[in-house]
């Protein structure tokens, strides 16, 4: 059983009411706007500036008791990604991590709808096990490394363009950075769960 199996199944735009970081008006909104576009919940959130990434992340945790990682720190397996549809991650939002024999370990900015999970499952037949990131290194690894192809390749042998941050992305990762030191308070619960992890395939 995957920690997404073990997971309370209560609706973020719920989550968020009850936390009070979000108003039912903006949540209904939000959803809406979800409903029209297809689009993550968090994302149109997030874009919206109707709540901060961090404040999501830590809902998240909280409620679903999920661990939280910084993408920064992590060594990344460029090959697990390639493993996946870009177009799915991208939808998805998230990042795999680490393969544990049949299981992959993501990196999310949400928990993805059953739906999205079902069709992650397929690629990862043992099961999916979920961590938290920001949606900033969420969506710069997905750049990076699953881009959907919407950008004109570069020439052969010419650098790469220096692309200047948003002030909404500046200010995201700022505030990423401000607040990382909460994420210390899961760091015994990450050891843990990978501990759980390799020794239920040993």
């Amino acid at each position: 059983m995957t920690n997404y199996d073990r997971m309370k199944r209560k609706r973020l735009g719920d989550i968020l009411v009850d936390d009070g970081l979000a108003t039912e008006e903006t949540v209904i909104a939000a959803l809406q706007e979800q409903q029209r576009t297809g689009r993550l919940l968090s994302d149109v959130l997030l874009d919206q500036r109707q709540i901060g990434e961090h404040d999501l992340a830590r809902a998240i945790v909280e409620h679903y008791q999920v661990p939280y990682i910084e993408l920064k720190t992590y060594t990344l397996h460029k090959d697990l990604i390639k493993e996946i549809p870009a177009a799915l991650l991208n939808r998805a939002r998230v990042v795999p991590l680490d393969k544990y024999g049949k299981q992959i370990c993501f990196a999310c900015q949400e928990i993805p709808p059953k739906e999205i999970v079902d069709e992650l499952r397929r690629h990862s037949p043992g099961g999916v096990y979920f961590f938290v990131s920001s949606a900033v290194e969420i969506r710069k690894v997905l750049e990076d490394h699953a881009p959907l192809g919407n950008k004109p390749a570069a020439a052969p042998g010419s650098p790469a363009p220096a692309s200047a941050p948003s002030k909404k992305q500046a200010a995201a990762a700022e505030q990423s950075d401000e607040n990382a030191a909460w994420k210390d308070l899961f760091d015994a619960a990450n050891e843990s769960i990978l501990t759980e992890i390799k020794v239920r395939e040993d």
